[in-house]
């Protein structure tokens, strides 16, 4: 089990996120974890464009699988995080989209601490 980092509310999150996410993931499938390193990205990259600073990262290593949570000072009474509509054309939105397609389970707390939202996700092996 990992401990929750705060992450610099800059562009070097995903980066350092990514990298968290390989140190904790002991025991994991080497595709697994990239595939974690991807997700993490994304949502940590959702939480610098849509949230507000601190970005809480929290890896919770469970072999085979792996879960992760990103959260963020957001406005939580906003509308939830939704995946993009892979149909309709536009410019950003897929990250949640990608999250969908390779995640096992995901979903969006309100609870970062109050106030605020996570964003979560599971794989399994």
């Amino acid at each position: 089990m990992s401990d929750d980092i705060l992450l610099p509310p800059n562009g070097d999150a995903p980066r350092l996120a990514r990298s968290y996410v390989a140190e904790q993931a002991v025991g994991i499938a080497p595709g697994l974890v990239e595939d974690a390193e991807l997700l993490v990205s994304e949502l940590v990259t959702n939480a610098l464009r849509h949230g507000r600073p601190e970005i809480l990262l929290s890896v919770h290593p469970d072999p085979p699988g792996i879960a992760v949570a990103v959260g963020d000072r957001g406005d939580a009474d906003a509308v939830a995080p939704v995946a993009a509509d892979p149909e309709r054309p536009r410019v950003g939105g897929r990250g949640l989209m990608i999250v969908n397609a390779i995640a096992a389970r995901w979903g969006v707390s309100r609870n970062y601490p109050p106030p605020g939202k996570t964003v979560w996700f599971q794989l399994t092996g």
